[in-house]
């Protein structure tokens, strides 16, 4: 193993251990978000609006993470991995904590409009346990859930690491 390659595995792996720590970090404060959201407003649905004002930041904060990493090297390719592992982590953290706040508020819930078809399927299940149901239920959903998350995360990743590219080339040709 010659010194480029040694230098380009450090290089990559402090690059992946500060997109994990940074998804990690968006995950738990999103996550704790929806815990303090759920405690204070039980019963407000997730109407299209409110999804988007929980998760537009969320986004916007994958695209500024893939910018910033396109910016420092230059390369794409960071901006899209770095999207990808950002959204992977946070939702890995998220899901954790959405699970939890199931568990926490499961009786205040039950009594949201969006939550009559997970009631339905509780009904039809033959589970005993509405608690064990849901968190079963959530704990199948997780791995689509962050496989889907991880997409977006590419994408804004893709955009961000696009901008990023462009402005890195602006700097370098301004120098």
């Amino acid at each position: 193993m010659g010194w480029i390659e040694l230098e380009d595995t450090m290089i990559g792996s402090s690059f992946y251990r500060s997109s994990l720590r940074t998804g990690l970090l968006v995950g738990l404060i999103f996550g704790t978000v929806n815990l303090v959201v759920s405690w204070l407003f039980p019963l407000e649905d997730d109407t299209i609006v409110a999804l988007l004002r929980f998760y537009g930041p969320m986004f916007f904060l994958w695209v500024f993470a893939s910018f910033r990493a396109a910016q420092r090297d230059g390369r794409l390719s960071s901006g899209v991995t770095t999207g990808l592992v950002v959204a992977f982590a946070t939702f890995c953290v998220f899901d954790l904590l959405n699970i939890l706040r199931v568990n926490l508020f499961l009786n205040e819930l039950t009594g949201r409009a969006d939550w009559q078809s997970i009631m339905a399927r509780f009904g039809a299940s033959g589970f005993s346990s509405l608690r064990a149901f849901v968190t079963l239920d959530y704990i199948q959903g997780a791995p689509i859930k962050i496989g889907a998350a991880s997409v977006i995360g590419a994408v804004m990743g893709a955009i961000g690491g696009s901008l990023g590219r462009l402005r890195s080339r602006r700097t370098a040709a301004t120098i």
